[in-house]
């Protein structure tokens, strides 16, 4: 690892997700000054929670662009390797000659966790974002997408618990719904250097929408990594009840 004191961003949104008796792909994009950078060569090491290597020091591949792209082939993903949290990704790039180590947690899952929204969704709501949408963009999946990634740590730092672990991806559909629309439209307000108007409404409103609603989520959660509930009229709250005086004992003998 270079210590010269040169300072890049590898883009790292969520914990990687790593799906049991599967090929994975991941990947790592690098910047500098507002540019992706492009590495000369890129190894990838994964460890397991005991320490011990997934793969060691693999070359990995380096694309025009210089993402970094490593694909686990389903044997190096076995049914016998541990569920759960732990797992940590460390990829060695090469950038002008020396060399630069990013760390990313992981977790081995039965399943992944996947958004429901599209623009079908956003434009269910306002019939003009289709005529609104910019020229240099298709759709507006890399609103979505930010939002997505968004929610996922919010699972996780609010101590909900792992998104992994969800069994109902609905239930955050209208979340995760509010939180692009609101990305857009303080998109489209910034684009038009205005101090106020329709666009800051709209994105003021779906900004307060998509509190409230990630605050009621309700939603179905496997505890016991077995890829269904054993209890499934039960659901799990999106926000923690916060106790002001000591909670009841029988709180702790299930989750609620």
């Amino acid at each position: 690892m270079s210590t010269d004191g040169t300072i890049y961003a590898a883009r790292i949104r969520y914990t990687e997700l790593i799906q049991r008796g599967e090929a994975n792909t991941t990947e790592l994009k690098i910047y500098q000054s507002g540019a992706q950078v492009i590495p000369t060569a890129a190894t990838l090491t994964a460890l397991k929670p005991d320490g011990l290597g997934i793969v060691q020091d693999i070359a990995a591949t380096v694309e025009p662009d210089g993402t970094c792209l490593y694909t686990f082939p389903s044997n190096q993903i076995p049914e016998t390797l541990p569920l759960g949290e732990g797992y940590l990704l460390e990829w060695t790039a090469t950038i002008s000659g020396k060399q630069y180590t990013f760390r990313r947690t992981a977790a081995v899952t039965l399943r992944k966790l996947y958004p429901t929204v599209s623009d079908i969704d956003l434009i269910e709501e306002y019939a003009n974002l289709d005529s609104l949408r910019p020229a240099s963009l298709s759709s507006y999946e890399q609103y979505i997408l930010s939002a997505w990634a968004e929610i996922l740590r919010k699972i996780r730092n609010m101590g909900i618990g792992y998104e992994y672990l969800v069994l109902s991806p609905e239930a955050f559909h209208d979340s995760l719904k509010h939180l692009a629309l609101y990305k857009i439209f303080r998109d489209f307000h910034s684009a038009l250097s205005q101090s106020n108007g329709r666009f800051l409404d709209l994105a003021n409103e779906h900004y307060a929408n998509w509190k409230r609603e990630f605050s009621s989520v309700n939603m179905i959660y496997d505890e016991t990594h077995k890829g269904r509930s054993d209890q499934p009229e039960e659901r799990t709250r999106g926000r923690p009840v916060i106790y002001l005086t000591a909670p009841s004992p029988y709180r702790f003998l299930k989750r609620k």
